[in-house]
């Protein structure tokens, strides 16, 4: 039996003149502790679990899943005892497979990023921590932005075209506008709803073609690009030089 439960056993045999009464009895077959660490109740502790704590690292009160040791807020402990157990599963016929893709929200990251720097920030690490702390920087590799602040665009000066990067320090639809040196709008380019994080590199940054809003090459000189999210803006200066 591999479920938890009640279970019906008929007995049916004969004797030498071919009759006799069936038997029947009932089997109780209750259910296994949980496997101390996987709060996702799927019977393995995995990088899920590990996932499911950070995200609500810091947080404190009833019915928090990461609350492992139930002692009524999410910490160290907690981020410990999964990783603890870590690769362990309660189906000794039933490996797990890491199928779904892990999706943060800002906050759930900023979680995950206070329960990194409470570990890097730990003296000595045990090798339970260091585990936990390798595990996080994984899944959370960069560090979230403090605040929103537009970069300097690359190349710079540049002719034909240029990248404009920016962290968000909050999600938000993003654009960014430039205008010429008297203050006159030249070309909008939407980002669209970004989440915090940095846009640096030339797959997230803006790109730029340097062409106006109607498809024309603009002149050689000094413009200045906004990037507006929210009631946020910010403003930095770039030259084309042709």
């Amino acid at each position: 039996f591999i479920q938890p439960g009640e279970y019906t056993l008929i007995f049916q045999a004969s004797n030498a003149d071919g009759n006799a009464e069936p038997i029947q009895t009932t089997v109780m077959v209750s259910e296994g502790g949980q496997l101390a660490g996987d709060v996702n109740g799927d019977n393995s502790v995995n990088i899920f679990d590990l996932v499911m704590v950070a995200g609500q690292f810091g947080k404190s009160g009833a019915g928090l899943s990461g609350d492992v040791n139930d002692d009524g807020s999410v910490n160290i402990f907690d981020l410990v005892q999964v990783a603890g157990n870590f690769g362990k599963s309660g189906l000794a016929a039933a490996p797990s497979l890491l199928v779904e893709e892990l999706t943060f929200t800002t906050q759930q990251k900023r979680d995950i990023q206070s329960a990194i720097v409470e570990l890097k920030e730990m003296p000595i690490r045990s090798e339970v921590e260091e585990l936990a702390f390798n595990l996080l920087k994984t899944i959370l590799p960069e560090r979230l932005p403090a605040q929103t602040q537009l970069l300097q665009n690359y190349p710079n000066p540049f002719n034909p075209e240029t990248w404009i990067p920016f962290e968000l320090g909050c999600d938000g639809e993003v654009s960014i506008t430039i205008y010429d040196a008297v203050g006159n709008p030249v070309r909008t380019l939407s980002a669209g709803h970004l989440s915090a994080g940095g846009y640096v590199g030339q797959s997230t940054a803006v790109y730029w073609d340097g062409k106006t809003d109607g498809g024309e090459p603009v002149a050689s000189g000094t413009y200045f690009y906004t990037l507006r999210i929210g009631s946020e803006m910010d403003t930095r200066k770039l030259i084309i030089l042709k």
